[in-house]
This record gives structure tokens, sequence and C-alpha cells, in this order.
């Protein structure tokens, strides 16, 4: 299994426009750019296919589709990581998935870092025709099977491939990064037995955070891996010098927002314990998207990558 040392400062990600009104094109390609440019880490994607209509108010009705945006932005970037921010394993057919992603990581020169969830939103399931009930079981046999194929193999614990050959595998050795996505000690137990680490979001509470994260290092240690897990904290970020009510939230994500100073204040007290930050740049406008953008590269980044 394979195991990797968080890194020794933080390093920042931001989520491309890839739902809701902001999703087109051209702004997916601009900020995906502009995050290589400005010294951002990784890029992002989120993941639906339909939308239930009692959800479009939070998603916004078009929705592009995850694995094919990154791919696209894999050929229209050259540093930043991409990243799935979280892939729904149990939307997809698990050896299709497990092609699709070493594909990505094989075009992109090995930039790609797997964001897993087992989903949540039932409607979507009943869509696909996807088993909600069995969903966590699903998709622990999918991280088996990619894995047992992206690192050929023959057999994992829960699939039968036969005389089969599955190439190209991902460039990265022995395969990309798996962050488990959830907000429950089911995802830690996850993480620990299958990934590299956990992507978790503001939806919790800074005390769930530090309680779950607490007790990952300590179920990490107890398992006998080695280094440390990462820790991809997604995280809503807004930089105003007139900060929203502390109670307000960013598709019901708690955020961080304030002047400048205030943010990198945050973003560097909780860099204690997350590894990476997976930015989620409030806008409404795409001329705010972009001011944000590149107030969050040039007043944020320098000062939160800091450790003090």
């Amino acid at each position: 299994m394979d195991d990797r040392p968080a890194a020794q400062e933080p390093r920042f990600g931001v989520v491309v426009p890839s739902s809701g009104a902001l999703a087109q094109p051209e702004s997916i390609v601009a900020v995906a750019r502009r995050a290589d440019e400005a010294g951002f880490d990784s890029i992002w994607a989120i993941d639906h296919i339909v939308i239930p209509a009692s959800g479009v108010y939070v998603f916004g009705e078009d929705v592009y589709e995850q694995l094919v945006v990154l791919a696209h932005l894999a050929a229209v970037t050259h540093r930043v990581r991409l990243g799935t921010s979280v892939m729904v394993v149990p939307y997809r057919n698990p050896i299709v998935a497990a092609k699709m992603l070493a594909t990505i990581d094989a075009l992109s020169g090995g930039r790609l870092i797997l964001g897993v969830g087992s989903g949540w939103l039932e409607e979507e399931f009943d869509a696909l025709g996807a088993e909600y009930a069995s969903r966590g079981a699903a998709t622990d046999e999918a991280l088996d099977t990619f894995v047992s194929l992206w690192t050929r193999r023959d057999e994992g614990q829960s699939a039968r491939f036969g005389d089969i050959r599955f190439a190209p595998t991902p460039v990265q050795e022995p395969h990309p990064p798996i962050l488990i996505g959830g907000n429950s000690r089911r995802a830690i137990r996850r993480a620990v037995e299958l990934g590299q680490g956990w992507h978790p979001t503001t939806v919790l509470s800074e005390a769930e955070l530090v309680t779950l994260g607490d007790h990952l290092q300590t179920s990490w240690q107890a398992a006998g891996r080695r280094g440390k897990p990462e820790i991809a904290l997604g995280i809503p970020v807004f930089v105003t010098d007139t900060p929203p009510d502390p109670e307000e939230t960013w598709l019901g994500a708690r955020m961080v927002a304030g002047p400048p100073e205030e943010v990198v204040a945050e973003l560097r007290r909780l860099a204690g314990f997350v590894t990476h930050f997976v930015i989620h740049v409030v806008a409404h406008t795409r001329e705010q998207l972009f001011a944000q953008l590149d107030l969050i590269a040039r007043d944020v980044l320098p000062g939160a990558r800091l450790r003090s």
C-alpha cells in the first residue's frame, strides 16, 4: 500500500466553475489556465451527472461531466494537478472508470488526484439506476478494482478479471493518490484502508473536523501506515473589506471571508492539520469570479503558504 508523507507546507487548489450559473466552457478553461499561471497547485472539478429538480437551486442545471472536464483541462494546463472533488464512485462502471482515470493520468503526465466518495443524493442514484443502499460496499469494491488494474494485480479482493490486459496504467507509481471524501467515521476507515488521505469540507464544523482529523491520525498509526495522511479541505474563500455575516455559508459550507490578512491568518491556522486547501471561489458573476481568483492568488497565497 502506498504511503505518502504530508507536505511541509500547505498546497492550494481551486475548483473550476463546471456547474451552476457560471459554468461556461470559456470560464472553465480560463480559471484553469489562470490557476496554472498564478501559482495554484491544483484544479478540481465536482461530480454530478443529472440534477434532481429539488437540487437545481443549489447546483444549477448545467453540470459538465467531471472526468471529461479534467481531461480537457489537462490539455490546456502545464503544471497544476487535476483533482476530482469528489468522484461519486458508484455512478460509473468501475473498469470503465479505472480506464478513464488512468488515461487522464497518462495524458497529463501524472497529474491526477483522485478524490472519491460514495455519494449522498438518492434521487440521482435512482435516475442512474445505481443502488443507493449498497453504495458504500460498491465504493470499496470499485477502489479495489482501480488499484488492481492500475498495479497489474491479476485480481482484486472483490473482482475477478480473467486473462485481460489493461494499459496504459497511470504514470504515477504505484497509482494516483486516493483521497476519501465523506464526513463520517466510515469515511475515515475507508481512508485508512484504501486511500492516502481524507477530503472533507467545511460543511463540518471546525470541532467536527478536528475530532475526525484526530481519529484519522490515530487510526492511521494503529493500522501501521507510514508517514502521515493527506487532509485536503474543501473550503469557500471570499476576499472582501466588508465581511458577510459569520453564519453565512456557500453551498452549505462555512466560508473563510474578510480582508486578505484575515483570510491568510485563518488559512495558516487551519494549516496546522490541513495539507491541501481546495478553494471554492465565492462569486456570483463571471467578473467577480476572476477578480476573486486574482485577489486570492496575489494577496492570500504567498502569505498562507508560509509556516509559522
